[in-house]
């Protein structure tokens, strides 16, 4: 009787692990689950309330059969909050996922030329980065933050992804200093980064970068004034608040530490947070002996090495302007 008892439940477990088998073989070659969307699970849900959103929302098929494979695998006590992205995956893909904290990656790109309090309002916008009261009124230095693409996931503290950019803007610029062109003459990284960040307002043409550093650089060795617009603007809009679209020849008398068409060297301090290309122009500009540039009503400059190509450019730029404005 005994051993009839015992062969009816060896028998049940075959049956049992036969049954589980097939649902395993079934799911995997049969059932995918396409999801275009994210899907987020909460601090401290049960498996209840997970296989009853995920069933929902038709990731999975099968409510009883998830809940098995989790407590089989001795993973319901380890699944762990987070955003999930699904596609093509089946049940124990699934599964992995959640129990591993194979959370979504979202992105955040910061555009170069941006001012610290520009780049620090498009992460309190940014949905998915938190910011508590504290971190909202946190002052970021001009030029600390690196324009890249970020990655984080949904619940990434603002703190964590201004550090990374601190990070990477110091790794750049030391990287930069250490493979300087041996002529440069500026004292350190924090010159680079202020004739960096001026190079970057002045053209967003990276073949043009080197040679605005080569003009810069060449005046002030020469005890030239920059007379760089975008420092004037700067000093106008972050000492006044007012916002310049175009300046006029009142504003190039505006007092400020930043106006280099007032003060000779470098502004006291960064007016954006450069991108990489403007960093290594800064500190490997081209050869030559280029003075000015003016813009060439196509998007570029026209560089010239004397005063009076200079001014023909000038007067070139002017009937251009007048052109197009006619047409």
């Amino acid at each position: 009787m005994k051993n009839m008892y015992s062969i009816k439940k060896n028998i049940y477990i075959f049956f049992l692990y036969f049954f589980l088998i097939f649902l395993l073989l079934f799911d995997l070659v049969f059932t995918k689950y396409q999801y275009t969307h994210t899907f987020f699970i909460k601090r401290n849900q049960t498996l209840s309330d997970i296989t009853e959103n995920l069933y929902k929302e038709k990731i999975i098929n099968n409510k009883f059969f998830f809940k098995l494979t989790v407590r089989l695998i001795l993973a319901e006590k380890v699944l762990k909050a987070g955003e999930y992205k699904f596609y093509n995956n089946n049940i124990f893909q699934i599964i992995k996922k959640i129990k591993i904290g194979d959370a979504f990656q979202r992105k955040i790109t910061i555009p170069e030329g941006l001012t610290s309090n520009q780049i620090i309002d498009i992460i309190k916008k940014t949905d998915g980065i938190f910011l508590n009261q504290e971190e909202s009124k946190q002052i970021v230095e001009e030029g600390a933050l690196f324009p890249s693409t970020y990655f984080y996931v949904y619940g990434t503290n603002s703190n964590i992804i201004i550090n990374n950019m601190k990070k990477r803007m110091k790794s750049t610029l030391i990287e930069a200093w250490q493979s300087r062109d041996k002529d440069l003459e500026l004292n350190n990284y924090n010159d680079v980064l202020v004739l960096a960040s001026i190079i970057e307002k002045e053209t967003s043409l990276n073949y043009e970068k080197s040679r605005i550093a080569q003009v810069f650089l060449n005046r002030l060795r020469l005890r030239m004034k920059l007379q760089s617009d975008p420092t004037v603007i700067y000093g106008i809009e972050n000492e006044s608040g007012i916002k310049k679209k175009e300046l006029t020849k009142n504003d190039l008398n505006h007092k400020s530490s930043f106006n280099t068409y007032l003060i000779h060297g470098l502004p006291k301090g960064p007016i954006c947070n450069p991108g990489k290309e403007s960093i290594i122009a800064a500190t490997n500009p081209s050869k030559g002996d280029l003075l000015y540039f003016v813009a060439d009503g196509e998007g570029g400059h026209n560089f010239s090495s004397n005063y009076q190509k200079h001014i023909e450019n000038v007067k070139k730029f002017k009937e251009f302007s007048m052109e197009k404005y006619e047409n």
